[in-house]
């Protein structure tokens, strides 16, 4: 079994997807208003909705108000 060595930017990046998911989620949670997470890439948006999803299926109501917006620059 080989365990892949987790990088650091890959640690920082994920710090700050989470950091911009809990800050919308607590504002949605303070407001009641939806909440708009803007990215640039498919993936991420993909990324970020699926963690939203389960966040919301797990419990946290707030998931539900906070919406991903994809804008590319094509």
């Amino acid at each position: 079994m080989t365990i892949k060595k987790v990088s650091a930017k890959k640690k920082r990046d994920a710090l700050f997807w989470s950091g911009l998911v809990t800050e919308a989620l607590a504002k949605a949670k303070s407001t009641n208003k939806k909440q708009t997470i803007t990215v640039g890439s498919l993936k991420t948006a993909f990324m970020l909705q699926d963690s939203l999803t389960n966040l919301a299926l797990g419990g946290q109501d707030e998931a539900w108000y906070v919406e991903v917006k994809l804008e590319t620059l094509h």
